[in-house]
């Protein structure tokens, strides 16, 4: 467990940029599903659309707990060390699952010429979203 008063492991660059890009990659894959949609039908675009707004709610949830977490830190009398959970280390996995399986959404639409450009631009942003999940997992001995 980290002392008190250390800075949270939230409220790092790195988890603004996840939060962010999340964000990102959740608005294009809207986009994409809806067009798919409209091209390769109702469930294939109903799919995408649905895995996009879980990863809006994956990305603005990851924006508020950085905000939390910077904002404990201008906390003149820490009580408790912020957000040293059991949890912590499982919240980048997550993004990393959601990217993933866009990946392989992306992939299948790319592959059946679904507006393969777009298809592959989204997938380099849950690749790049992967990456960046990646690298905010905590080491496990600092749990």
């Amino acid at each position: 467990m980290p002392p008190l008063g250390a800075p949270p492991t939230y409220s790092t660059p790195a988890t603004l940029g996840l939060a962010l890009l999340a964000l990102l990659t959740s608005l294009w894959h809207f986009a994409l599903g809806a067009l798919d949609y409209a091209g390769a039908g109702r469930y294939p675009g109903l799919a995408l659309i649905l895995l996009a707004g879980l990863l809006l709610v994956y990305g603005v949830l990851t924006l508020i707990r950085y905000a939390e977490a910077r904002d404990a830190m201008t906390d003149p009398h820490p009580r408790t060390p912020m957000y040293a959970t059991p949890h912590q280390s499982r919240v980048p996995l997550i993004g990393v699952g959601l990217a993933g399986l866009l990946l392989a959404a992306d992939l299948a639409f790319a592959l059946a010429g679904q507006h393969p450009l777009g298809h592959l631009l989204g997938l380099g942003l849950a690749a790049l979203l992967v990456r960046q999940a990646l690298g905010l997992r905590t080491e496990p001995d600092e749990e």
